[in-house]
């Protein structure tokens, strides 16, 4: 079986699905895609893992790619499968890294597995979308998709059944929508041939099952994420560019002021794709927690 096609069975009987990249013996971090993501998209940060010495483990979300759909489910239950998932592996602690849209992931496992983590980190950040500063300051592409497709279970299948037709027939195009809609800083990153590979590798592996899974993800983003913010005591760490057009600033400003305990490191002329751009410089300070303390603080770099 490939590295990017593991398996594993929860103890609910539902089938995980998971790709191990990167460096065999190297320090264990798992990897969130965002929305429409699947687990082929830690490819992306392969070359880096292996360079920093990072085991990369990515989870496909239920529903997506191999892993088995979960009916009514919450982001509060994904922290029992990464336990799991673990547990599998032979590992106890790891650290864990999410982009965009997997931030309540991320932030779940804080807080409920606490003792389980070495290191937790966002890139790209996404904030609850109730306040009326985050929907304005989307694109206005993904506000749409974010804020009106999303309100049902219906209305998400809906528009998730024309995002997985595109993808079937024509990726391509999908993808160039998505760069109409970024900085021009990102829209250069999505020309690189080998992201663009990646991503349309991962977003067609994403509706393998069809749209239920992903379309699950997107009602849960809209709604409550069910979080008891000032009890998340776990140290965050959050990267985000100042040109993000997708997830914009306000998203990790707001995040940052929900959370007791973050650094927020800032990147002025970088947009959506840092975990590109800047891959190995995020590994290593997903890692170097000895760099910050448990303060809330913000750096500009």
């Amino acid at each position: 079986m490939a590295s990017t096609d593991q398996t594993m069975k929860l103890v609910d009987g539902r089938t995980l699905a998971f790709a191990d990249l990167g460096d065999p013996s190297g320090t264990p971090v798992f990897f969130f895609p965002g929305l429409a993501g699947s687990r082929l998209e830690a490819a992306i940060l392969e070359s880096a893992a292996r360079t920093v010495g990072v085991r990369l483990i990515a989870p496909d979300l239920p529903g997506c790619g191999l892993s088995d759909p979960k009916s009514s489910r919450t982001f509060s239950d994904w922290p029992e499968d990464m336990v799991q998932l673990a547990s599998h592996l032979r590992l106890y602690e790891f650290a864990i890294l999410g982009v965009s849209a997997a931030s309540p992931l991320v932030i779940a496992c804080a807080d409920r597995i606490a003792d389980r983590l070495t290191s937790a980190g966002i890139v790209s950040p996404m904030a609850p979308l109730a306040g009326p500063s985050i929907r304005t300051s989307m694109a206005p592409g993904l506000s749409r998709l974010m804020l009106s497709s999303s309100r049902t279970a219906w209305t998400a299948r809906r528009a998730l059944e024309r995002v997985e037709q595109q993808a079937r027939t024509n990726v391509a195009v999908l993808l160039d929508h998505v760069a109409a809609q970024c900085a021009d800083v990102d829209r250069a990153v999505l020309d690189k041939p080998e992201v663009g590979t990646v991503l349309q590798d991962s977003l067609i592996d994403t509706f393998r099952q069809g749209p239920e899974g992903p379309g699950q993800e997107l009602v849960l983003l809209r709604h409550s994420w069910h979080i008891a913010w000032k009890q998340v005591v776990f140290p965050m760490q959050l990267w985000h560019g100042r040109k993000d057009t997708l997830t914009p600033p306000v998203m990790a400003e707001e995040l940052a002021a929900l959370l007791p305990h973050t650094l927020t490191r800032w990147y002025p002329y970088e947009g959506h794709g840092i975990l590109v751009t800047h891959a190995q410089d995020v590994l290593h300070q997903l890692l170097d927690t000895s760099s910050w303390t448990r303060t809330r603080a913000s750096t500009t770099q």
